[in-house]
């Protein structure tokens, strides 16, 4: 339920900002165009016409946001490819504006005068200003609600602010004398406006045709899955995004044979996945039992070396791999918080464990709480009491491997 809010206030607010591009572009269509024709200023009045552009362009991210987080039987997945859609079509809208200045400015010989000039200044510095600050903020507000639309849009009104310029420069440099100087700034500004138009059309092309989500995300992804206890390995990771939402599918192998547990472990990597990485609309997860592989030991082992008979003794744990290669020596991890001193040490060092991958403790005497060994349980390890030194623990697991160790269930009376 609170998803869907979150979705129902997201989807609102970016409708908001939208309105407040279509308010903006109308408003500046009118003022550029009025005194266009009371200044004189044929250029304000064609840099009107174009603002109209922008309105029409600006009303179709507005009925694009709309349209694409309705959901139908048609359409199980959702519209969310519609604002990718406008973006594309925002991106064209760009390139026809930076067709039309260059038309309209380097192309034309003729001079125009001005009857009014500081009105047509006036209306030209009140666009500027507007269409700068309204598109660093739509920008800024498009990203943070990962909205290609209105990033799109946003650069659609900053080709505004940069046809104005253009206007000011051509105002003054006509005024002044100096026409060359207006279509220098032309050829820059034209450069800079098939750019952001190019770069627009890139990433919606990206999701229109299911290229994979960006690297950074699905790393991030893949760090949440393989922190998991349970998680062996990450087999296979990839998504796509549709609009604002990314879809994401993996394949894992999990450290456990129950059903049951395995689905329980997926619900958990899902939601910590959707709290952690911002809009994702779904994660598909598919999950492998483990195969046979070389077993993960943890060695107790005290102060002299022997291992572990009593907790307040214990020192470090060894982690050992065994295979049909041999016994290998992985890390040690030390015991900083002694055993005992407080409640649930032992079983927050199980849990650390587990993030290891050990799948049998191994101790002179198995002295844990029920804390520790229901901990040992839920993470699907196992035990081993050997009596003697590190080296004799080495011999034995070499030796007996697999069959070394016992259920935990056996001492909680479950097994």
């Amino acid at each position: 339920m609170t998803e869907t809010l979150s979705r129902e206030r997201l989807v609102e607010e970016k409708k908001k900002i939208a309105l407040l591009s279509v308010l903006l572009n109308l408003f500046l269509s009118v003022l550029k165009i009025v005194i266009g024709f009371v200044s004189g200023s044929a250029s304000l009045i064609a840099d009107g016409v174009h603002s109209l552009a922008d309105l029409a362009a600006a009303m179709s991210v507005f009925a694009g946001i709309v349209i694409a987080n309705m959901k139908s039987e048609s359409f199980p997945y959702g519209l969310y490819k519609v604002e990718n859609l406008i973006s594309l079509a925002s991106a064209f809208a760009i390139f026809f504006a930076g067709y039309e200045i260059a038309r309209d400015v380097l192309f034309e010989n003729e001079i125009k005068h001005i009857t009014n000039l500081p009105l047509a200044l006036s209306a030209v510095i009140i666009t500027i200003v507007a269409t700068f600050l309204f598109s660093r903020w739509e920008r800024k507000k498009g990203e943070e609600l990962n909205s290609p639309s209105l990033i799109a849009d946003a650069e659609h009104v900053k080709t505004d602010m940069l046809s104005s310029i253009v206007v000011l420069v051509g105002i003054l440099g006509n005024y002044f004398g100096y026409p060359w100087i207006e279509k220098l700034a032309v050829l820059i500004i034209v450069v800079l406006i098939f750019h952001a138009g190019w770069e627009i059309t890139v990433e919606a092309l990206k999701v229109l045709l299911d290229a994979t989500v960006d690297k950074e995300t699905l790393e991030e992804i893949e760090g949440i899955i393989r922190k998991n206890p349970f998680v062996e390995e990450v087999k296979n990771l990839t998504g796509r995004s549709s609009g604002s939402y990314k879809f994401i599918e993996a394949e894992i192998v999990l450290r456990t044979k129950d059903f049951e547990k395995a689905h329980e472990v997926v619900h958990s990597i899902e939601e910590e996945v959707k709290k952690r990485v911002p809009f994702i609309e779904r994660i598909l997860i598919h999950f492998e039992p483990p195969e046979e592989r070389e077993k993960v030991y943890a060695l107790l082992v005290d102060r002299e070396g022997n291992l572990c008979v009593e907790p307040k003794r214990c020192e470090k744990a060894i982690l050992l791999k065994a295979s049909k290669k041999g016994v290998e020596e992985l890390k040690v991890i030390e015991i900083v918080e002694e055993f005992g001193e407080r409640r649930g040490v032992a079983a927050e060092f199980i849990e650390r464990l587990a993030e290891e991958k050990v799948d049998c403790v191994v101790v002179g005497k198995l002295f844990f709480g029920r804390g520790a060994l229901y901990a040992m349980a839920f993470y699907g390890m196992e035990f081993a009491e050997v009596k003697g030194d590190l080296d004799t623990a080495k011999r034995l697991i070499g030796e007996k491997n697999g069959e070394l160790c016992r259920s935990v269930y056996s001492i909680l009376g479950k097994g």
